[in-house]
């Protein structure tokens, strides 16, 4: 199992951040080619979602699930199908009129791939940290 997190400070305030992140990766995170929700309005706890990703030149699917749901603080997923379990953990708090946003990914690869973990962890590293940027980018640009 591996786990990766980072952080990016955000010039715009929380309600607007947490908007913007939890509307859809596919509008910041680099490897999210698409994704929709599933089930009916609002999203908010046990809400489910489909994702295409790409990853080290190949595509993939995940279904997941809302775990937690705070407007304006948090918002959590966990994968119910993919190529490996998988959560995620967006964090949202208040940085002097910006945002401090903290996402943290947890995977656990299975069969051959985790003979490659430290390269899949490197891999997710590098596509968040280059998507947190992106989304600062973005929002800071209005």
């Amino acid at each position: 199992m591996f786990t990766v997190a980072e952080s990016v400070t955000i010039d715009r305030p929380v309600a607007e951040v947490f908007d913007f992140f939890t509307e859809g990766r596919a509008r910041w995170d680099e490897s999210v080619i698409s994704e929709e929700v599933t089930s009916p309005p609002p999203v908010g706890v046990g809400s489910t979602l489909h994702t295409r990703m790409r990853a080290v030149g190949r595509e993939f699917s995940f279904d997941w699930r809302v775990t937690a749901y705070e407007p304006g603080e948090r918002m959590a997923i966990t994968s119910t199908s993919g190529i490996m379990p998988t959560s995620s953990e967006l964090r949202f708090a208040d940085a002097n009129g910006a945002t401090l946003v903290t996402v943290r990914i947890e995977g656990e690869p299975t069969g051959v791939m985790r003979l490659a973990q430290g390269m899949v962890a490197g891999e997710v590293r590098s596509t968040l940290t280059s998507s947190l940027q992106k989304a600062k980018r973005i929002l800071e640009a209005g």
